[in-house]
């Protein structure tokens, strides 16, 4: 038998900076058990886009904390973030226009820098992209991408220097509970951890997860497969982070001439994926539609040679909102339903959730993300649930479903 204060159970990206948030707040032995190995879920498969605007203050608050630690992550943190500012583009049609108009407005006030461009005036900023369809472009010239495993491995190293534990390769099996309350963990190999603290950060698995307590989360993993292209020598500098709603598909620069690229239109809660098959290939046949809506975006592009494919995956709820939350198991916690934009958020996510473990005042309100807001919903999937709006919080997908 072995002890800890608080057992996470995962250790992508989330895990990692909840368990170096809690240590920061003086909880002393905090233990991470990762399946695997830290990164390989998820977060390993991320795309790493860094946008700031979203549809509610709590959630562009938490972007903007995190942002300011990815620009200043060696001297917060430690290590290297990957952060590149490229800057982030996002189009939509001209129906879409009042809505941005809107939620610019509302979020000014809370730091976002972002301004809205007309389409005849993108080219001081981009040229290479067809203005054709859209209505307004959103910049925001702060925004970029980063290096998901970079980061996971900068808060795993600050974890331990603040006296955390982490161990790969064990995979827990069983949530101990003694009535309403967590007291422990048994894993694969027979090791079993008291701890009055579980915290589920299991990602694409937390559902099975949640399942050992008795809880059941509102939470779909769906598909989301990620193209590589190469660019032609001839097309010169990397373009920005380009989200084009109106079109369907995104763009995000990679070293080595690359381009990740998928798709904004195709409704992931309609492609459930075991989450063991995270990582497999997703062929050129797959990739045809949205590499010709990546070529409508950026024409340019339409040279650009087929790389490789991926099956990417969303851990995703009914709001594609996260649940950061006390089920109603006493002592286990839920930080899961990231919904494709839990890297961007990781920094914020793990304060947040140490905050609330330790009874400390969170910087940004916990209410929008607790697990009850789910009682009288549809389940995940159900089209009713869908946000009429681009402004839907998930990383690349943010479709302007109410048009399509």
């Amino acid at each position: 038998m072995r002890t800890a204060d608080a057992v996470i159970i995962g250790g992508g990206v989330t895990g990692v900076s909840i368990a170096y948030h809690l240590a920061g707040l003086g909880v002393r032995r905090v233990l991470i058990l990762e399946r695997k190995f830290l990164g390989s879920g998820g977060t390993g498969r991320s795309v790493g886009i860094i946008r700031q605007l979203y549809p509610t203050r709590e959630t562009s608050e938490m972007v903007l904390r995190s942002l300011a630690v990815f620009e200043r992550f060696g001297e917060a943190v430690g290590g290297e973030a990957g952060f590149v500012r490229t800057g982030a583009l996002i189009g939509v049609a001209p129906a879409m226009r009042p809505a941005l108009e809107r939620t610019l407005a509302l979020q000014k006030g809370i730091g976002i820098q972002a301004e809205i461009v007309d389409p005849p005036d993108l080219a001081r900023i981009e040229p290479r992209i067809d203005t054709s369809g859209l209505g307004a472009v959103l910049w925001e010239p702060g925004s970029g991408y980063g290096d998901p495993s970079a980061v996971t491995a900068g808060f795993a190293g600050a974890a331990r220097r603040r006296g955390a534990v982490i161990e790969q390769g064990v995979e827990v099996v069983a949530i101990r509970r003694h009535a309403d309350r967590v007291v422990g963990v048994d894993t694969a190999t027979g090791e079993r951890f008291d701890a009055p603290v579980v915290i589920n950060a299991a990602g694409l698995w937390s559902p099975r997860v949640a399942r050992m307590a008795g809880v059941e989360l509102p939470i779909i993993i769906g598909r989301h497969p990620v193209f590589t292209v190469a660019r032609d020598a001839k097309f010169g500098r990397a373009h920005t982070v380009y989200l084009d709603l109106a079109g369907g598909s995104y763009v995000r620069p990679e070293t080595g001439d690359l381009t990740l690229t998928g798709s904004l239109t195709d409704d992931e809660t309609q492609h459930p994926m075991d989450p063991e098959l995270l990582g497999s290939e997703a062929g050129f046949d797959e990739a045809a539609e949205v590499l010709a809506r990546t070529a409508r975006a950026i024409p340019a592009l339409a040279d650009a040679r087929f790389s490789r494919g991926y099956a990417g995956a969303f851990d995703i709820t009914p709001d594609w909102m996260p649940i950061l939350d006390e089920s109603a198991v006493r002592g286990f916690w839920i930080a899961a339903g990231m919904s494709g934009h839990g890297f961007k958020l990781a920094p914020a996510v793990g304060e947040m959730m140490a905050a609330l473990v330790t009874g400390v005042r969170s910087a940004v309100s916990p209410t929008p993300f607790r697990l009850d807001r789910f009682d009288s919903r549809a389940s995940p999937g159900d089209p009713a649930t869908f946000v009429s709006s681009y402004l839907r919080p998930s990383g690349p997908p943010g479709s302007d479903r109410a048009a399509r």
